[in-house]
Formats: structure tokens, C-alpha cells, sequence
């Protein structure tokens, strides 16, 4: 089973909805992750080394990393226009991750995929 990482645009009450909801999720921002101000290839090794799907509003710098090989555990890309971090953006990210992870829709390790 993969867990979720939250990157840090996402906050850490995030992580805690979706842990009360029965998933695996934590945020880099939560400060036994200590992930906070860390780079994005540092992040991407931590999610890997821990078996972590990284839930990513930044895709231009994430996209150019998976293009360079570096390895990952799994990207899930969120449209910041689709959901925007607002309270009620934030709810139905909360959902959309959900349903996600309720269909097994997380991607292998390398894979990409964007949440709808």
C-alpha cells in the first residue's frame, strides 16, 4: 500500500482529514515529516525511501525531474485552476484524493497521474 505525501503548498489539516478518513497521508509540513524548506529532489527521495505518492501543485519542476530519470515512488499532479487551495478547494481536494485512493488509482513507482 502507497501513502500520500502533501507537499508543502498543501497544509498539514490536509493530511489529518484524509488520516481520519482511513488513508496513509502525511504533509511535508508536519513537523515530524521535518521535510519543510527542503528541495523538490529531496522530497521526491524521501517519498520514495518511504513508499509515498507525492501530491504536487508544482508540475513544471516535478514534470522536468520524472523527465530526467530521477526516480520517484509516484507523482499525483493537482491543477491549482481546478482545485484552488481555498477552503472549499482544499474540501474537494480532500475528496478528489479520497475517491482516488478508494479506486486504487495511485500510480506505480515513475508513474504520473492528475487528480480529476
Amino acid at each position: 500500500m502507497t501513502g500520500l505525501l502533501l507537499d508543502e503548498m498543501y497544509p498539514p489539516a490536509l493530511a489529518q482529514q484524509l488520516r481520519a478518513a482511513g488513508h496513509d497521508a502525511v504533509a511535508v509540513l508536519e513537523v515530524d515529516v521535518g521535510l519543510a524548506a527542503k528541495t523538490d529532489e529531496d522530497v521526491l527521495a524521501w517519498a520514495g525511501r518511504n513508499s509515498r505518492c507525492v501530491v504536487i501543485e508544482n508540475i513544471s519542476d516535478f514534470a522536468r525531474l520524472a523527465q530526467q530519470g530521477f526516480g520517484h515512488h509516484g507523482i499525483v499532479f493537482v491543477s491549482a485552476r481546478r482545485f484552488p487551495r481555498t477552503g472549499s478547494g482544499l474540501q474537494r481536494i480532500a475528496k478528489a484524493l479520497d475517491e482516488l485512493l478508494v479506486a486504487g488509482g495511485l500510480p506505480g513507482p515513475d508513474g504520473v497521474v492528475w487528480l480529476r
